[in-house]
């Protein structure tokens, strides 16, 4: 070494450590002894040859020159041996007479020893430090290619991002003639090139590997994908597209693109030619909203090549495949390079996105088909999900999906988009739906919500058939759908037989995704008919028989709701339409049908529970019990807001989840003092909109998300800014804003989380959690309390159980246990021991009895735990009886 003196800087190392000693009362911890040990060997075993064993000699020696304190005399053997290893490697790194097995020890030797990368030269630690980094990448550079493949191969791991990790790469491939295939397989598992400082150095390695591998005919489809998507996300002005015309083009790892790939690599080489050359043509590389009049000609030649019907049945068996789980898992970089975690099983390739785009243009340049409408509105419906910490899975494959759908005239690309717009929440792709939507409207010369309700298909209901030996009927059960199969001797059955699956693969196929279909359907459709009793809806008597009475699908739905029709209440009940006191009526075809409300007409509430009751009508959502919200003296104080629902603490995440399910716009908030948006609801049919005042509490500290969040005032405006008073707003929209916002207190609130019994973080929420867990009941809380004390005198444990003012007190065995009618939390009387039962873990099974509607959880939660409870005795569960 020549810029530094070893002694002095020996000196300055035996110094430094001694004094960290004497302040902490003659010990050193861990890091401060490794860290002396690294400092000895880095100075002694770098010497220069025949000074470093001298020093060693010198700080050996009890009566020699350097004043070692106590715990520094305990650590000197180990210092000393890692200093004699060092130099050792140091010279057979330096001399020639060691092999290449002996550089390779030697050279990760020298690697592994080396201190951190000094920046300034302040001491004659650092100036020693410095050194040593130079000489260490004069010397890796100057080693034979298999010695520096060694080191490359151990310093290039995603991951991985120690200090001047960067340099020693640069220092290892300066002298060329390095392999990347180890590298390459490292590579095809990262999302993309982006994981610590260093990998940016690669870029050139990485793209002159994986060519210098496909000229070997050994292609890394894996790591081609990555450098893909590396260009997706840090595109550069120094590429080419060359990596888009490499096969395979879709990239792997994808289901679909699995499939495609297998597909085309089985033809024969004219018909693989033709087809790659139309997905050469397909990625964009900008977001277009549809493709140019230029692309669609060349397309269309294209396609002419492939043969337009091979193409659609090919691109019609890959489409269902879009959007479900990756089949090669990946890791991304998260908060900072080097800190990588695994993303999601659901992450969509954004270069794949690119070549679904032009695929699915392709596909709409062809006759229409049901089954390929209905996979667009799936990939929709998928790309729109939200993935947690990221955002929808692709917004962008969202928004083209339901681009193609609207550029599509058929009429199951209109269900599509009316489906959609009930089950998606991401706005930017919301907003296409209803604009096409509205489109589709303007043609018609109807109004939007009449082409929704047009546009709901009827998949041929009722749907029942054979197939071989076996008979199936599709069965609506409330909003589900099921296929009930049944042997060639009538009796029914799980699933058809392996003779049936074999012989019929592609009509069970269909059959299984038009089940699927209509599932997904009739929620939709039972979310959109909910909706609309807050909207100032009306239908003619034709219109309301053909859209919902008589309909194929909405009868399964309409038919167990009540309607007024010119003001007359009725409700489906046996075989006609009757009144609530059973009477039968005939509308008259001028009549004018709207949706009952209960605040209309609170009088007849208890009649239509006793008529549904008689006539076992399960609603499909709460009507006749649904909760009324009227004016208190306290919100006629206040005039333009209510407090009703102020000062309650809710989870953020699940109040989102919560407010995009009921047609509510929010933004998350971060606590970074620029996120203001509140929830708020457009209510166009009253000219209103409704606003919910929320502030952050407690924020999750790793990506600065609000975790926690406090409720405040509910106000109604008018335009963007003009209060209206509570009053002014109609009865009906003031009742249902209130039962959203009830809704979303009670259900995000943590008092309704028996994971937060010890009050959250630090106990702050204990006496909230507490008074929300066991208080007053809500007004949902309180229409459960009355259906309950209806249901228990059915059960068989009738004799165990009491429904008293807040809980459905069961008689156990072993203990008498408080079911609280609003959180379904559990107290183990008569000292009120709280008893932790998570709902998946009531594992009683839940009776088959009428219920007077559907969508109350909590309900079937709190039936399952009396039953669970009445027979403690047999619960086996060890988390529970721990606490029994």
């Amino acid at each position: 070494m020549d810029t530094y003196d070893p002694e002095l800087a020996l000196r300055d190392v035996v110094t430094t450590i001694r004094g960290w000693c004497e302040r902490g009362g003659q010990t050193l911890n861990a890091v401060d002894g490794q860290d002396f040990i690294c400092r000895v060997a880095t100075v002694c075993g770098w010497a220069p040859a025949g000074r470093g064993s001298a020093l060693l000699a010198a700080l050996n020696d009890p009566n020699g020159p350097y004043d070692l304190a106590p715990p520094q005399v305990e650590l000197l053997p180990e210092a000393t041996r890692q200093s004699e290893l060092l130099a050792a490697a140091v010279a057979d790194l330096d001399g020639r007479d060691a092999d290449d097995d002996r550089r390779r020890v030697a050279a990760m030797t020298v690697v592994e020893t080396l201190p951190r990368l000094a920046y300034q030269a302040e001491t004659l630690w650092d100036r020693a430090r410095r050194e040593v980094w130079a000489r260490t990448t004069q010397l890796l550079a100057a080693q034979p290619a298999p010695v520096r493949q060694t080191v490359f191969d151990a310093l290039t791991v995603p991951g991985e991002n120690s200090d001047g990790r960067g340099t020693l790469i640069r220092a290892v491939r300066s002298g060329g003639g390095l392999d990347g295939a180890v590298w390459l397989d490292r590579l095809g598992g990262q999302a993309w090139l982006g994981f610590g400082y260093w990998s940016s150095q690669l870029k050139k390695f990485s793209w002159e590997s994986i060519q210098a591998a496909e000229a070997a005919g050994r292609t890394h489809p894996a790591a081609l994908a990555t450098w893909r998507r590396t260009l997706v996300e840090y595109p550069s002005s120094d590429t080419t597209d060359e990596a888009d015309r490499m096969w395979p083009i879709p990239n792997v790892g994808e289901p679909w693109a699995d499939r495609a790939i297998a597909d085309i690599e089985a033809m024969p080489e004219d018909r693989r030619a033709a087809w790659q050359t139309l997905l050469t043509h397909c990625p964009v590389g900008a977001d277009k909203a549809k493709p140019t009049a230029a692309w669609r000609r060349t397309a269309r030649r294209l396609l002419d090549a492939v043969g337009g019907d091979e193409f659609t049945a090919r691109l019609d068996d890959w489409l269902p495949l879009v959007g479900q789980a990756r089949t090669l898992p990946l890791r991304m970089t998260t908060c900072c390079p080097g800190h990588l975690t695994d993303a999601s099983p659901r992450t969509i390739d954004r270069y794949n996105v690119g070549l679904l785009w032009g695929l699915i243009w392709l596909r709409t340049m062809l006759p229409s088909s049901e089954e390929a409408l209905r996979s667009l509105g799936q990939i929709a419906e998928r790309a729109a999900r939200k993935i947690p910490g990221h955002g929808p899975a692709s917004p962008k494959l969202a928004n083209v999906a339901v681009a193609a759908l609207v550029d599509t005239d058929h009429p199951a690309a209109l269900a599509q988009l009316a489906r959609l717009a009930s089950r998606l929440t991401y706005k930017s792709t919301l907003r296409i739906v209803e604009k096409g939507l509205t489109q589709h409207a303007e043609t018609l010369g109807v109004s939007r919500e009449d082409v929704e309700e047009m546009a709901l298909p009827g998949f041929g209901l009722p749907l029942a058939d054979k197939l071989g030996d076996c008979s199936y009927e599709l069965e609506v059960r409330g909003v589900d759908a099921v296929l009930v199969w049944r042997n060639a001797d009538g009796k029914v059955v799980k699933a058809p037989p392996a003779q049936v699956r074999n012989d019929h693969g592609d009509e069970l196929k269909e059959l299984k995704a038009t089940v699927t279909d209509v599932a997904a359907t009739l929620i939709a459709t039972r979310d959109r008919l909910e909706g609309l009793l807050r909207r100032d809806r009306a239908w003619t008597v034709e219109q309301w028989r053909e859209r919902f009475l008589d309909h194929p699908l909405a009868r399964t739905l309409a038919r167990r709701l009540i309607w007024t029709v010119d003001g007359v209440a009725c409700c489906w009940g046996g075989d006609a339409l009757r009144t609530v006191d059973d009477a039968v009526i005939e509308p008259a075809d001028n009549a004018t049908v709207r949706l009952w409300h209960p605040v209309g007409d609170p009088a007849a509430v208890r009649p239509w529970r006793d008529f549904l009751t008689r006539h076992a009508v399960t609603q499909p959502f709460k009507q006749a019990h649904r909760e009324q919200y009227l004016l208190t003296d306290a919100e006629r104080a206040t005039g333009t807001y209510s407090n009703r629902f102020a000062a309650h603490i809710v989870r953020q995440h699940r109040l989102n989840a919560l407010l995009s399910r009921r047609g509510w716009s929010y933004v998350q908030h971060r606590d970074d003092g620029a996120s203001y948006d509140l929830p708020w609801l457009a209510l166009p049919d009253w000219g209103l909109r409704a606003q919910l005042n929320v502030a952050g509490i407690e924020d999750r500290g790793d990506d600065a998300v609000f975790d926690t969040m406090g409720t405040d005032q509910l106000w109604f405006v008018r335009g963007e800014r003009t209060p209206v008073p509570l009053e002014e707003v109609p009865a009906v929209v003031l009742s249902e804003v209130m039962r959203d916002v009830d809704l979303f207190v009670a259900t995000a609130g943590v008092g309704a989380d028996p994971n937060w019994y010890d009050g959250g973080p630090d106990g702050r929420y204990r006496g909230y959690w507490s008074q929300t867990s066991f208080g007053d009941l809500t007004p949902t809380a309180r229409t459960r309390r009355e259906v309950l004390a209806e249901l228990i005198p059915r059960l068989a444990i009738a004799d165990r159980c009491v429904v008293t003012d807040r809980f459905v007190e069961v008689r156990g065995d072993l203990h008498t246990y408080r079911i609280h009618c609003g959180s379904g939390n559990i107290l183990i009387a008569p000292d009120d021991r709280y008893l932790c039962i998570i709902p998946a873990s009531a594992k009683a099974k839940e009776p088959e009895m009428f219920l007077p509607f559907e969508g109350d959880s909590r309900l079937a939660e709190i039936i399952s735990k009396a039953l669970l409870l009445a027979a403690d005795k047999k619960i086996k569960d060890p988390v529970i009886l721990r606490q029994l």
